[in-house]
């Protein structure tokens, strides 16, 4: 292989390769059952929701889309509403949650969980958990992005 083909393969492969902190939302494929969550841990992820969503569906496992990630020292589940818990613009009720002393717990206190059309961890990392951005929709044309610190037990707006 001559060196230009090297070079163009190279291209393409970097260039197909996804960044690492591009931005993500949750679709119909991120279930529970998808990640192969305890019937316990669900029950944990569920209850800890319950006490934050701005309302309440007729069956959780079919309203929350779940998807396993890694935070850095731990590891984490994003959880995002798909219906119910949505509003006009795009925008879900959307937690992380991060497994410490063998139990699912939220990263955000009750009455601060984002609404957020999109989200990412990383780049930053504080506190050895992976920072979190949103971005939230205000309108068709309008957005707004705010990034979470972790401050040792939640994730705080900076």
């Amino acid at each position: 292989m001559n060196i230009s083909a090297v070079v163009l393969l190279s291209a393409v492969l970097f260039v197909a390769k996804p960044a690492v902190t591009e931005m993500q939302s949750l679709g119909a494929k991120d279930t529970f059952n998808a990640i192969g969550l305890s019937a316990k841990e669900a029950q944990e992820i569920v209850e800890e929701v319950e006490h934050s969503a701005y309302d309440t569906p007729d069956d959780w496992k079919k309203e929350l889309r779940v998807r396993r990630v890694e935070l850095g020292k731990s590891p984490g589940v994003i959880v995002q509403g798909s219906k119910l818990l949505c509003g006009g613009t795009g925008n879900c009720q959307t937690w992380v949650f991060r497994k410490a002393d063998n139990k699912w717990m939220s990263l955000f206190p009750n009455d601060l969980v984002p609404i957020a059309e999109s989200f990412r961890l990383g780049p930053g990392v504080t506190g050895g958990i992976k920072d979190f951005t949103i971005v939230a929709n205000s309108s068709a044309e309008a957005g707004q992005t705010v990034t979470y610190k972790f401050d040792g037990k939640f994730y705080r707006a900076k």
